[in-house]
């Protein structure tokens, strides 16, 4: 994009970006162009578009370009405002952590689901619980009054910092967080294990992961090295009427299954799709047999 005049619009800035973005192979070019914008400005989406017609400041202009210039370089959006928007939540999120990404909310709808059978609460354990999207977004959807214990656990503590910013601005006093690796630092009685694990091989890594965390986002084993620990822990630690529940990557499929068959044999055991149809979810649930 070319210098700024001072006759360039808003309208203008907002094109030239757009059309850089484009250069540069980003998916969604006109959105990201807009979000960024907006977060420049410190308006809303009509804001920006009250704002068309007005001369774009020099402090605008070069604090702008600079986003849209890390942008085309491949970093994410909600690195660059700091925000995602997760269960219709506002996370602060950076680089310490993972983006949450909306194939993750099946989680927390599925906990919420889960949660009515529960009577005076339960104990729920979100394990890698990174940006805390998972556990934060379960208590403050669940009425306060009926909330169980929710704890999110993670050997990072650069992420535990990140969640704790999260649960204290979203669900303040009902998120303990813990500094654990996987269920090691857990007691018996829990009703519900979340887990969004890293799961990815490192033959799957690509230029549109680059800036995220390694450590959230690969695993050893073809990715599944820490589901294959966590299983037999969560087996040890779950109570009669528990559920195990994962995201995972769909060529995991067979592998989960085939785990937590062995590790559950008689409980109900499957893998449900994602929106896009992918088998995304290893669901394990003690309450139902496997027979049905």
């Amino acid at each position: 994009m070319g210098a700024s005049g001072p006759s360039r619009t808003v309208r203008d800035l907002l094109g030239d970006a757009r059309a850089a973005l484009e250069r540069a192979g980003m998916d969604t070019p006109r959105l990201d162009a807009e979000v960024l914008l907006m977060h420049v400005l410190d308006v809303d989406r009509a804001g920006l578009y009250l704002a068309y017609q007005r001369s774009a400041g020099e402090d605008e202009t070069r604090r702008y370009l600079g986003l849209i210039a890390r942008r085309g370089a491949g970093e994410p959006v909600a690195y660059l405002t700091g925000h995602r928007e997760f269960m219709g939540l506002d996370f602060r999120v950076d680089r310490r952590v993972l983006v949450p990404r909306p194939e993750t909310e099946f989680l927390v709808e599925w906990a919420l689901a889960r949660a009515q059978r529960w009577e005076g609460g339960g104990r729920v354990v979100d394990v890698g619980t990174g940006s805390g999207a998972v556990a934060v977004s379960l208590a403050r959807l669940l009425p306060a009054s009926t909330a169980p214990l929710i704890v999110g656990c993670d050997t990072s503590l650069d992420a535990l910092r990140v969640a704790r910013e999260n649960a204290s601005r979203l669900a303040p006093g009902r998120v303990a967080l813990v500094a654990g690796d996987l269920l090691g630092w857990c007691r018996p009685g829990l009703d519900l294990v979340l887990a969004n694990l890293p799961y990815l091989r490192a033959d799957q890594a690509h230029a549109g992961l680059a800036h995220e965390p390694p450590g959230a986002l690969f695993a050893t084993g073809e990715g599944f090295d820490l589901y294959r620990r966590l299983l037999p822990q969560a087996r040890a630690l779950l109570g009669p009427d528990g559920a195990l529940l994962c995201e995972l990557d769909p060529d995991q499929r067979p592998t989960a299954l085939a785990l937590a068959r062995e590790t559950f044999p008689t409980a109900h055991v499957e893998v449900r799709p994602d929106l896009a149809g992918l088998d995304r979810y290893l669901i394990v649930d003690l309450a139902r047999t496997s027979s049905g």
